[in-house]
């Protein structure tokens, strides 16, 4: 009886250090430190545009917004931001040879201690300009798959898309 009530109490004791040590972030696999050091590596975007937060309500595509960058410059899409996606996803990724996607710039992380349920962190995917050129770059608002206008799920809106031209000088 006593050997089961120590092993009762020393699995009780091992959970409450594992529970504890995964709300303190141990196996988040995030790291401040680590992410500030990325942030670092990769600077803010010299030029940002935001997609509209609205796409829900929308009832056409929103007008193009023109861009211009030298090579080497880098553009900043903000897709998201607060604990919601906005479902915007890239539908047509522009001329590969004119402008390549880069890393994420994160501008607001989620907290990782504690670990907030359901939290997106704010970012822009990021996009560097390789050679003079103008390409396009198309996003649509969805759950990613409409093709050509016609979506995968019922709910689906394939009706509504921003483009960004992008002219590297």
């Amino acid at each position: 009886m006593r050997r089961r009530i120590t092993t009762a109490v020393v699995a009780l004791l091992a959970a409450a250090l594992l529970l504890v040590s995964y709300l303190d972030g141990w196996w988040s696999g995030s790291d401040p430190a680590a992410d500030s050091a990325a942030n670092s590596a990769a600077a803010r975007p010299q030029q940002e545009v935001s997609l509209p937060s609205d796409g829900w309500t929308a009832t056409s595509p929103y007008p193009p917004s023109t861009v211009t960058l030298a090579v080497g410059q880098r553009l900043g899409v903000r897709t998201t931001g607060g604990a919601l996606s906005h479902r915007w996803y890239l539908g047509a990724a522009g001329d590969g040879k004119v402008l390549r996607p880069g890393p994420d710039f994160v501008i607001t992380p989620c907290p990782t201690n504690p670990p907030v349920p359901g939290c997106a962190p704010e970012f822009d995917l990021t996009f560097e300009a390789l050679t003079p050129g103008t390409t396009t770059l198309t996003w649509l608002f969805g759950q990613g798959g409409c093709v050509a206008g016609v979506p995968r799920y019922p709910a689906e809106r394939c009706d509504i898309s921003k483009s960004v031209q992008i002219t590297v000088r």
